[in-house]
């Protein structure tokens, strides 16, 4: 149903239909409620859910119990669902716009098995250089919400230790270098975006690009009056590349500001 849900109104998918985008966008809100009422019946907390996830909390009970939840809610939603483990901790992030309202879609969690579950943060995403990928990734290895707490200096050291490596311009390309697909004609875009500025570059190098295809540039002077010097597109084998280190510095800043920005 999530497959579908996304192809169904995708503006590009061969076959579209918004009403079956809708029908199935309403069919998922229907099971979804019917699954909280459920779980709320039996005394658990529901503390959030998307279009497929529910996340809830209950003092006390087990596995057991979450067991038992499941079974009730696959017999009178006759739809499959599976407990994916169980929390020791979670943590939402704030929403950028509203700090005070957290997003469904970031967020870290640690399992009582000691795997830890990250969704939307740039360790996860496709888009973040290497070097945020990286940072975050020893970051979010470092913590429990206790431990986080304690090592909010060793954390700061290590934003610090980033940021330097940055500013001495030891980082190589591999380490900056961003992606971000298509979604569209570079000719179509209407604002300088990044992506159409590299895709540009690139077609102006003779180099055919399309929508769907990742676009992949260094971030050189984020400021710069004329929009082709702002970033430089990066093909295969590409040598040195100049790259803007306060851009990347406040990419690392922004990438630990939100884990913090939990413990309030």
């Amino acid at each position: 149903m999530v497959v579908s849900f996304g192809s169904l109104g995708y503006k590009n998918a061969r076959v579209e239909r918004i009403e079956s985008h809708e029908a199935v966008t309403a069919y998922s809100r229907e099971v979804l409620l019917r699954a909280k009422e459920i779980a709320e019946s039996q005394g658990f907390r529901f503390l959030h859910a998307i279009v497929d996830s529910l996340w809830l909390q209950k003092r006390g009970p087990g596995r057991d119990a979450y067991d038992r939840l499941v079974a009730d809610i696959r017999a009178q939603t006759q739809l499959p669902i599976v407990v994916e483990g169980l929390y020791r901790w979670i943590s939402f992030l704030p929403s950028r716009v509203n700090p005070r309202m957290p997003v469904h879609n970031q967020f870290v969690g640690l399992f009582d098995n000691g795997r830890m579950k990250v969704c939307g943060l740039e360790v996860r995403r496709s888009d973040a250089p290497l070097i945020v990928k990286r940072f975050q990734s020893e970051m979010v290895q470092r913590q429990t919400i206790a431990e986080l707490r304690i090592r909010i200096p060793e954390i700061e050291a290590l934003t610090e230790d980033y940021c330097r490596y940055l500013r001495e311009g030891r980082a190589s390309i591999g380490e900056v270098v961003i992606g971000k697909r298509l979604t569209q004609v570079p000719e179509d875009y209407r604002h300088a975006t990044h992506t159409s500025i590299a895709a540009k570059e690139l077609q102006r190098r003779g180099v055919p690009v399309q929508p769907g295809e990742t676009v992949h540039y260094v971030i050189c002077q984020s400021k710069a009056a004329l929009p082709e010097d702002r970033v430089r597109a990066v093909a295969e084998g590409e040598g040195t590349i100049a790259y803007d280190i306060d851009a990347y510095v406040i990419l690392i800043q922004k990438s630990v500001g939100g884990l913090l920005a939990t413990l309030g």
